[in-house]
């Protein structure tokens, strides 16, 4: 719904009409609503870089900053002031101009127009500013991040001059304003072929805010660098073993289950000359959804009489369970098969894995509320 209100303010006997225009949910509520109590528990003093002033008379320091024109009008509020050079050209005893209170992203909020708001060495510049209403400001540590856009429209150019903040604001209970104390100058808004001032003595400035809400949902992945194992596994009459492959009994490291697969006849590429060595994330439990795995390790197959174990590395993610890790050719039938190499002894074999370092992941969601206490 399109709404349109009409306002007169009088400046020393002079009465000027405003019109303001915006698109929005309407809340109504007092246009200087009561500050509300500043806790000394509640949000930490802001530690975050600030480069652009409050409109409170804090130092004016200018932020990162992009000014263009631009065709599209403003997205959240906008006002048209008739009557413009009397408020905006010839009045310095006028502070400021605060509109009524509109609503984005879940939020209410007022537009400021300072006339005559800071002077550096380029000149004396108009400065525009958002104020949020800190009682919509749910929890003591609630906070709200948004993008701003301050426009004056030119008449010449038919478009909008633009200053684009490119550092997102910081919200909360004890920051409530931000803006452009450097908007635009005031004599390039009084310059006659820019036409910020038009058609019998009017102006329209203008406001985009995009509200950022609060992530509710993040994951910690964790990597344990500790050493686990070795765990080891014997193959008993390994020259009797006639099926494709075999398991090993389940084993926990890191909260997962884990179990050796050996192909005693090679699998794949080793299919028929080398055995083939397999460290298996077991099925007999339940990976968090989108969970992954990852594994540093050494596969062995043990020397059993000199020490001289065959060793291989595996850096993998595991998937899913049921998954498998290893080689399809861990050491030659013929190596394996060779009473120098120790690796048969007694027809047993024997595998082992070190475990170096194994993840996990945690899940959690939060309100807005508990994250900013929480971080």
């Amino acid at each position: 719904m399109f709404l349109n209100e009409e306002r007169k303010v009088n400046l020393n006997g002079s009465v000027l009409l405003f019109s303001c225009f915006f698109c929005a949910v309407f809340a109504t509520i007092p246009l200087n609503p009561l500050a509300t109590k500043q806790s000394t528990n509640a949000v930490p003093c802001n530690t975050h870089g600030s480069r652009v002033a409050k409109a409170d008379g804090v130092d004016a320091k200018l932020s990162a900053e992009q000014r263009f024109m631009r065709d599209r009008p403003p997205s959240s509020y906008c006002v048209r002031i008739e009557g413009c050079s009397e408020l905006i050209t010839k009045t310095p005893n006028v502070e400021k101009y605060e509109t009524r209170p509109f609503s984005v992203g879940g939020f209410n909020w007022t537009f400021i127009i300072e006339p005559f708001g800071s002077t550096t060495n380029l000149g004396t510049w108009i400065s525009a500013y958002v104020a949020i209403d800190p009682r919509g400001l749910v929890g003591e540590n609630r906070e709200v991040y948004a993008d701003l856009r301050f426009l004056a429209y030119s008449k010449t150019f038919d478009q909008y001059w633009t200053s684009m903040d490119t550092d997102i604001r910081r919200f909360h209970q004890f920051r409530t304003t931000w803006g452009n104390p450097n908007f635009i100058r005031r004599v390039d808004f009084k310059a006659k072929d820019r036409e910020y001032i038009f058609d019998d003595d009017q102006c329209v400035f203008g406001v985009d805010i995009s509200v950022y809400p609060l992530f509710n949902k993040w994951e910690v992945l964790s990597i344990d660098k500790t050493v686990y194992g070795p765990n080891s596994w014997k193959l008993l009459k390994f020259s009797t073993l006639t099926r494709d492959f075999y398991v090993s009994d389940e084993f926990s490291i890191g909260g997962n289950t884990w179990a050796f697969k050996v192909y005693p006849n090679g699998y794949g590429t080793g299919e028929g000359n080398s055995l083939s060595l397999y460290l298996t994330l077991t099925g007999n439990q339940t990976l968090k959804p989108y969970e992954k795995v990852s594994v540093r390790a050494k596969l062995r197959v043990l020397d059993q009489k000199q020490s001289r174990h065959l060793e291989k590395p595996i850096l993998s993610w595991f998937n899913a369970t049921g998954e498998s890790y290893g080689f399809e050719k861990f050491v030659s039938l013929s190596d394996l098969q060779n009473p120098a190499k120790g690796f048969i002894v007694n027809d047993s074999l024997s595998v082992q894995v070190l475990f170096e370092a194994v993840s996990s992941t945690n899940y959690y969601s939060s309100s807005a509320a508990q994250l900013t206490s929480s971080f």
